[in-house]
């Protein structure tokens, strides 16, 4: 069981997390309004414009095949593909995992361009599914 202690943590989490979010998009894709949003379930937080589809789950209460320390990263897309954009993600979430904390990053439901995406960063595929984990230092350690 959750407290509603830990739920306050969770949710406060986010916020932050979404705020960090806002300032990243801003300079990476020069938005002036990054369209960033706390979603509908508690913990999410979504960002949706021409340019970009993403779509997170930060340090979610356990379930399925994470823990409370991962943040899930549900859909991320970008219009454009190869340009840098996913590593670009990849160091801004691994640069911010120290302030909320997290300690792994999880690609769930990854399709065939995420999965290879995922291998090139160290993320390993979850039993059957088609979630993939990392630890926050064997994302860095690939990144560099």
């Amino acid at each position: 069981m959750h407290t509603t202690e830990d739920m306050l943590k969770a949710e406060d989490r986010t916020h932050t997390f979404a705020v960090l979010l806002t300032e990243y998009l801003k300079e990476a894709f020069s938005y002036k309004r990054p369209a960033v949003t706390l979603g509908i379930s508690p913990c999410t937080v979504c960002a949706k414009t021409a340019k970009y589809d993403l779509y997170f789950r930060v340090t979610p209460p356990s379930a399925l095949d994470w823990e409370s320390n991962t943040l899930v990263v549900s859909r991320i897309g970008f219009t454009q593909k190869r340009r840098g954009y996913g590593k670009d993600l990849m160091q801004f979430l691994t640069g911010v995992a120290p302030s909320l904390p997290y300690t792994h990053i999880c690609i769930e439901q990854a399709n065939l361009d995420a999965k290879a995406f995922g291998t090139k960063l160290g993320f390993t595929r979850l039993g059957e599914s088609n979630n993939m984990l990392a630890s926050v230092e064997e994302v860095l350690k690939h990144l560099r």
